[in-house]
């Protein structure tokens, strides 16, 4: 049976605004969080991360919608974007990102397959924003 996220299962794993997990998470498809993790979480899919969440800890993902606050980096292969109530303390790293005004961002933000085009293959450093 087919998800409402395309993917093979019951739908997308939510994470509700009262639970707390320690540790690695692993999903296939979208996983929508209002919760809090401690730790790194992986996906192919869409991760929406409400405005009462917390991650402390790295993702990788498709797609990254955040409205919560994030203390890591972000590796996601097609795009992130932070909205109005987001922080991020960490690295971004995505062929797309957009950043909405009011979200407070430390660190870096990388377009990996722009700066590679650009570049002609060779190394350079990572553009670096300031919000």
């Amino acid at each position: 049976m087919d998800g409402q996220d395309g993917q093979t299962g019951l739908g997308p794993t939510m994470i509700g605004s009262d639970t707390i997990i320690t540790g690695t998470i692993r999903a296939q498809g979208t996983v929508w969080m209002d919760g809090r993790v401690e730790g790194n979480i992986y996906t192919d899919g869409l991760l929406m991360i409400g405005e009462t969440a917390v991650v402390i800890g790295n993702i990788e993902a498709g797609s990254v919608i955040c409205r919560g606050m994030i203390m890591g980096d972000i590796v996601a292969s097609e795009e992130v974007e932070l909205l109005e109530s987001a922080s991020l303390n960490g690295t971004v790293r995505a062929p797309l990102f957009s950043v909405d005004d009011g979200v407070l961002v430390n660190d870096n933000m990388e377009t990996a397959y722009a700066v590679e085009e650009l570049s002609g293959g060779e190394v350079v450093p990572p553009i670096r924003a300031v919000a």
